[in-house]
């Protein structure tokens, strides 16, 4: 009897040839390639990116913010229309405030207090200190004394219009950088002579 043979390849499915895949095996590895150098670009360029926002952020230096938070009055004299004169001490509290991330280092500074913006009044003496980085540092009892003799005290208005400014210069250290800068104070008050009092205190 003869034997019969079998087939057993499905009809019309051929297995590749070692050829097809090796050019298959050859153009996939030239694809990982330019697609690894795309992500490294990629991941260069956003951390670059990223870099300069956070210098933006970190590295930047700018000026102190200087600011007159209250007056209070002390030992008020006043003459009459015959003879006029004020006296008075002006007692303050001032905030500076450090808005970097590093510490300001400022010295000492003197400010006024002048009325119309003509007439000094007054000194104001701001010691020198230090404060610390995103911090604000208030110093409380800086008294100033003030007086004023002849008709321009407006005795008879029963108010003052007084202006209180101050520069506070000092040097901010950040990641080895040292950089001088300027904070500016200009506050203006009434001084109300029948309360004995400032009111209306506001600073620009």
């Amino acid at each position: 009897m003869a034997e019969e043979r079998v087939n057993l390849a499905p009809v019309g499915i051929y297995g590749r040839s070692d050829e097809e895949i090796s050019r298959e095996i050859f153009r996939k590895s030239e694809e990982e390639p330019g697609k690894c150098l795309v992500y490294v670009l990629a991941t260069v360029v956003i951390s670059f990116g990223v870099f300069l926002i956070l210098a933006q952020i970190f590295l930047r230096i700018t000026s102190p913010k200087v600011e007159l938070l209250s007056v209070s009055v002390r030992n008020l004299r006043l003459g009459n229309s015959s003879n006029p004169y004020l006296n008075a001490t002006l007692v303050k509290e001032i905030a500076i405030k450090n808005p970097n991330f590093g510490d300001l280092e400022y010295v000492s500074s003197t400010g006024s207090v002048v009325y119309e913006n003509i007439a000094i009044f007054g000194q104001i003496k701001i010691d020198g200190g230090r404060v610390e980085a995103r911090k604000t540092t208030k110093l409380n009892g800086i008294e100033v004394e003030i007086a004023s003799n002849g008709s321009n005290t407006a005795l008879g208005l029963g108010f003052m219009d007084l202006r209180s400014v101050a520069e506070i210069k000092g040097r901010v250290h950040v990641i080895g950088r040292r950089e001088w800068k300027i904070g500016r104070m200009s506050c203006t008050m009434k001084l109300n002579f029948t309360a004995r009092l400032i009111q209306d205190l506001s600073c620009d």
